[in-house]
């Protein structure tokens, strides 16, 4: 009889899991190279702009470039 319940109890644990990850991952992220204006990406600049743009988060893919990454949830 123990050992019935510890599999129901296994089992309601693990497909609560499953569920609860499916929902989690329901967002999808949408990514969008923005180009700052100066010789150097710099980091708060960036992270400025994508959060104006689109309320996502902007990082510089390297310091020597002109690139920013600006990832943010898509709406559609």
């Amino acid at each position: 009889m123990t050992k019935a319940i510890t599999l129901a109890i296994f089992m309601v644990v693990l497909v609560l899991g499953m569920v609860t990850k499916e929902t989690q991952g329901e967002e999808k992220q949408c990514y969008d190279y923005l180009l700052t204006p100066q010789e150097n990406c710099e980091g708060l600049i960036c992270a400025h702009e994508c959060t104006m743009q689109h309320g996502g988060n902007g990082m510089c893919v390297d310091t020597t470039s002109t690139v920013c990454i600006c990832t943010y949830d898509c709406t559609s």
